[in-house]
């Protein structure tokens, strides 16, 4: 027959290939049972984590796959498998092929992207798992998937799968070690695989402590240095309301069926839940809020923050007072403005105010992160002060003239989306020194006071300034600039007033006259009394509600904002500083926290708080006196050193670093004596023989001899006789025959003789 007739791989070509592809040598398979069951239970913990805290579903498919794919690696471990290896690889090329598609068209969050690309791979590569190297691979998958999810992970569910994922690494880091010296476990009896559960359990109670003391000591440095910032791409608000509705939380979709800037809320301003029931917000988030009445809610989580600096999460900002609460007057579509995002992401640009400018330099970018927590919270968009860069998952914003945001329609629960904002810093050094002239659009809308007002508001905000006693920098109280007088309204108003329960009268004045003549009233009167007396005095002010910054989690470094954390501030108007806030109201700090609130290290704050908390009052207060101390002298004695080489040129440099050189060597020195001092304190609990014979280890460790763990004490002496002279070979014999005759042999040994040896050892020449 001719050469046409035969099989194909009988040809020439593919002949060649086969007999090459059977040269290669088989893999060298790995035979642990153990070691292969929990390398896949580690994968396992890495895809559920990613699924639990990122709400996807791969676990459906790729666990019940990936074991099916270990097991035929398994059975397939000692043959070659190029076919299989062909299609996975073929396979491979074609996810990494969806995912870059994925990516450039931003179909989903690139986090999540990077997790299914990752299971992919897996679910593929677990059908290829001869050798102990590819094991590796997919314990290093398992712990990417487990990094990715703890970025993505908002509670404290995360814990689980970490305390879960190290349960398993132990023993895999165990059996690991065993099979690379060769020693084969194939039973999953403890006692076989070589694992006791005490020292495992030490082990584990070890890693987590120094686990959580790292954790606490780390410095929280600010972050988002790339600006591909977190957004629900998955998500897209659309249009459901006309520019400037908002949506108030809890509303069903009929009672939203309002119009003009009055959508989705009721006469009062306030909102309902759909059905009856409790409010999931306070009525401070409408376009007009009645100050004569309240709601009681139940707490409940209404958003997470992530945020390089801890601060007051505004929402809205209210500028025409109307007797009984706030209204903002620029309300009608005409003059809210529509912004569009960038079409090639989610970035929407907002434009600065006109009418005034804000110095760059009195101000700080702050990167904050909100993810939504709630199903009925409003269409109102959080940002910290003012906001210059929005990434949202929505066509278009609205924008009103306050400097809020409001989305096209309600925000839905687990939406996440980014805002860089402008925050002013409050220095009062320049803030006194501000000008006093105000653009006109902040004395036409801020300054004005409703013709009903009593004059008693003025001559109460008049009496307080007239009244001020006390000395600043050795020279009496004067109040010259606008910043002096607000601060110090906002400290008397909190202390000459008082929280309870407030009765208005509807056929008296207004709720500020009301809450004077009553001598106080509920927080949000506090914050008009001060807002209108301020206005009285000619400094523009405005009535703006927002969120504290909530309870900061330590460990998954994130603010939890309840709805009980709704609150009214004062925001004053200097000029090329912007707006800055106070709070009037009693129990509260005197303003929100800024960007002066250094957060470097919060968790360790965190923790000392959770500590002190059990603490009484004296020790407490003794310790902070201590920390401060300790804390202010490094401070200034940093500071006075930083100066004092900056004042001398390069030669402050050239000493800076032999300072550093120095301060280094000695941290070396310090390590180096407390190993020392470690090492003297293990041997001094050991037996004599075996101090010597370690003695003896740790002499020929430092001249470049060390001992494998895998080594035997005999195996170790006909290593080394061919590297050192025979008067130490003979010396290292006799200390080991010794040790083996005292740990296997219960034999005594001469004690007088072995350290004549040891001394013998280590007084030869280093060449002998």
């Amino acid at each position: 027959m001719g050469a046409s007739n035969k099989p194909l791989r009988q040809t020439r070509p593919f002949d060649a290939l086969r007999r090459s592809l059977e040269s290669i040598p088989l893999p060298q398979a790995e035979e642990s049972i153990p070691l292969r069951v929990l390398v896949q239970l580690l994968v396992f913990v890495g895809i559920a984590a990613v699924d639990v805290v990122a709400s996807t579903e791969n676990s459906i498919w790729a666990i019940p796959l990936s074991a099916i794919g270990a097991v035929w690696g398994w059975h397939a471990r000692h043959k070659r498998n190029v076919a299989v290896k062909f299609f996975i690889a073929i396979a491979m090329i074609v996810m990494l092929v969806v995912f870059l598609g994925d990516l450039v068209r931003q179909a989903e969050e690139t986090r999540l992207l990077l997790a299914r690309l990752l299971i992919q791979l897996q679910v593929l590569h677990s059908f290829d798992l001869p050798r102990r190297k590819d094991l590796g691979y997919s314990v290093v998958i398992g712990l990417i998937l487990l990094g990715l999810a703890g970025t993505l992970s908002q509670t404290m569910i995360f814990a689980v799968w970490l305390m879960l994922f190290l349960v398993i690494v132990l023993p895999v880091l165990v059996l690991d070690h065993r099979s690379r010296l060769g020693i084969k476990t194939r039973s999953f009896k403890l006692t076989k695989i070589g694992i006791s559960p005490l020292p495992m359990l030490g082990l584990l109670t070890v890693v987590l402590v120094l686990g959580l003391t790292i954790f606490a000591l780390l410095p929280r440095l600010p972050g988002f240095q790339l600006r591909n910032f977190p957004v629900s791409v998955n998500l897209n608000v659309q249009r459901q309301i006309p520019a400037g509705g908002i949506v108030t939380a809890g509303r069903s979709n009929q009672q939203r069926q309002g119009a003009g800037g009055t959508n989705g809320t009721g006469g009062d301003g306030t909102g309902g839940q759909a059905g009856g029931g409790v409010e999931l917000l306070p009525p401070i988030f409408s376009t007009e809020i009645d100050s004569t009445k309240s709601t009681q809610i139940k707490p409940e989580l209404v958003m997470r923050v992530r945020s390089q600096a801890e601060l007051f999460w505004r929402v809205l900002a209210y500028d025409q007072f109307t007797g009984k609460g706030w209204k903002i007057s620029r309300n009608d579509k005409s003059q809210i403005r529509t912004l569009k995002r960038s079409y090639w992401n989610y970035e929407f640009f907002i434009p600065a105010f006109t009418g005034f400018s804000v110095n760059a330099n009195s101000t700080q970018e702050v990167v904050q992160t909100y993810t939504i927590a709630t199903e009925n919270f409003p269409n109102l968009v959080p940002a910290a002060a003012t906001p210059t860069r929005l990434f949202f998952p929505s066509e278009e914003m609205d924008l009103d003239n306050e400097g809020s945001l409001r989305a096209p329609g309600q925000l839905p629960n687990n939406l996440t989306y980014t805002v860089i904002s402008s925050v002013p810093y409050r220095d009062r050094t320049a803030l006194i020194k501000a000008p006093q002239e105000y653009p006109r659009p902040i004395r036409k809308y801020y300054l004005e006071i409703p013709s009903t007002i009593s004059p008693k508001v003025k001559e109460a905000a008049a009496e307080i300034l007239a009244n001020a006693k006390g000395v600043v920098n050795g020279k009496p109280l004067t109040f010259d600039n606008p910043y002096d007088k607000a601060l110090y309204l906002t400290q008397i108003v909190k202390q000459k007033y008082r929280l309870k329960e407030f009765t208005f009268n509807p056929d008296g004045s207004d709720v500020v006259s009301q809450f004077i003549a009553q001598g106080g009233g509920e927080p949000t009167h506090f914050v008009s009394t001060l807002t209108i007396m301020l206005r009285s005095l000619g400094i523009p002010a405005r009535y703006a509600v927002g969120f504290a910054p909530g309870k900061f989690n330590p460990f998954t470094g994130l603010y939890e904002v309840q709805n009980t954390d709704a609150q009214s501030v004062v925001e004053v108007f200097f000029p090329n500083h912007g707006w800055l806030a106070f709070d009037p109201v009693p129990g509260n700090p005197l303003f929100p926290p800024s960007v002066e609130n250094d957060r470097t290290f919060s968790a360790l704050q965190s923790f000392w708080n959770w500590i002190a908390s059990f603490l009484p009052p004296p020790i407490v207060g003794f310790f902070a006196v201590l920390f401060n101390s300790i804390g202010k002298f490094i401070s200034e004695s940093f500071t006075w050193l930083v100066n004092s080489l900056g004042a001398l040129g390069w030669v402050g440099i050239v000493v800076g670093v032999i300072i550093l050189f120095l301060f280094g060597l000695l941290l070396w020195a310090l390590w180096q004596a407390v190993i020392w001092t470690g090492d003297r304190r293990r041997f001094q609990k050991l037996d004599p023989v075996q101090r010597i014979y370690y003695l003896m280890l740790q002499w020929l460790a430092e001249q470049g001899l060390p001992k494998a763990p895998h080594q035997t004490p005999q195996e170790y002496v006909a290593q080394v006789n061919s590297q050192v002279s025979p008067q130490k070979a003979e010396a290292i014999a006799a200390i080991t025959q010794s040790y083996q005759d005292w740990r296997y042999g219960d034999r005594p040994a001469n004690l007088a003789q072995l350290k004549s040896l040891l001394r013998k050892l280590r007084s030869l020449p280093k060449r002998s």
